[in-house]
């Protein structure tokens, strides 16, 4: 899997590549776990560019949700597709996460 990271406002802005799959995971948790390390704490996952998000992806992800409120911190999806949308909604993940239609809405969800 791809990832690149950069920053918007007070988050750190990770977006995978690639699907979210076994054997994919480990990249974007490390990415994730040092970007809530780094002392902005405010993650920020853009799946613009994520066609799919298989079982361990939705582990994942709630795992990450769980590690960042655990540290006082915040983790967003941004720019899902309705692919991965739905796979959220049927799996009933959705509402678990701040999900928002792009990177910018999602920081601003974050400025308290």
């Amino acid at each position: 899997m791809k990832l690149s990271s950069s920053h918007f406002g007070n988050a750190t802005v990770i977006c995978p590549r690639d699907a979210i799959v076994q054997g994919e995971c480990e990249l974007l948790r490390t990415a994730v776990d040092e970007a809530m390390l780094s002392g902005r704490g405010c993650v920020v996952v853009d799946l613009s560019e994520v066609p799919f998000i298989d079982s361990a992806g939705l582990e994942l992800l709630y795992d990450l949700l769980d590690a960042a409120a655990e540290r006082g911190h915040a983790l967003k999806l941004a720019a899902a597709s309705e692919v991965c949308q739905e796979i959220l909604r049927i799996t009933n993940l959705a509402d678990h996460f701040g999900m928002y239609a792009s990177i910018e809405d999602a920081a601003r969800s974050l400025v308290p």
